[in-house]
């Protein structure tokens, strides 16, 4: 019931061009301090979480917190039916900021209704610090446009795209004619 977990600090981090379906969160979640970019990804479905940035207290005692980068651009969120009403694209927790770039990243819920882009799921501290321009963009990326997301996620997805067994057509086709749950 979880996607993709960054861990505290990790640096030049790329996720691009997944497919995260059917997670109740981490999808993906990065961690304190993470610097990364999410990229071209698919997600569908998610339970509580999409995105989101955590920097817990109580695994930073004794050091200084330090600032996450994310960067999100050409991303698709749809909510599905087991996605919770008022998900957020991005939500932070916890004790640390966040820096943030986002653009061209289309987030709708099970009815093709927008979804609000950033939220809050805890009573700490953190901020999401928007910023104009990308942070640590992997030199030669170009991202493709939000629109042609989804086909291309759906047709290219995965280790073999083109040997998929049963259980990974069967996800593609419910994430294709928005069925499945968690």
């Amino acid at each position: 019931s979880k996607g993709s977990l960054i861990h505290d600090n990790a640096t030049n981090i790329l996720i691009v061009g997944n497919l995260y379906a059917h997670n109740m969160e981490r999808n993906p979640l990065f961690k304190g301090g993470v610097h990364g970019a999410v990229v071209n990804n698919l997600i569908y479905n998610p339970g509580w979480k999409a995105l989101h940035y955590n920097l817990m207290a109580n695994e930073w005692t004794g050091y200084t917190p330090v600032n996450g980068q994310l960067t999100a651009v050409g991303n698709v969120l749809r909510g599905g039916f087991d996605t919770a009403d008022g998900l957020r694209f991005l939500m932070i927790g916890g004790i640390g900021d966040l820096d943030y770039h986002g653009r061209d990243n289309i987030m709708i819920d099970k009815w093709g209704d927008p979804i609000e882009e950033l939220g809050i799921y805890e009573a700490g501290r953190a901020r999401i610090i928007r910023h104009s321009s990308p942070l640590d963009w992997p030199a030669g990326l170009t991202p493709m446009p939000a629109l042609a997301v989804e086909p291309h996620v759906l047709t290219n997805a995965g280790a073999r795209p083109w040997d998929r067994d049963a259980h990974d057509v069967r996800l593609i086709a419910d994430v294709a004619e928005s069925r499945g749950e968690i």
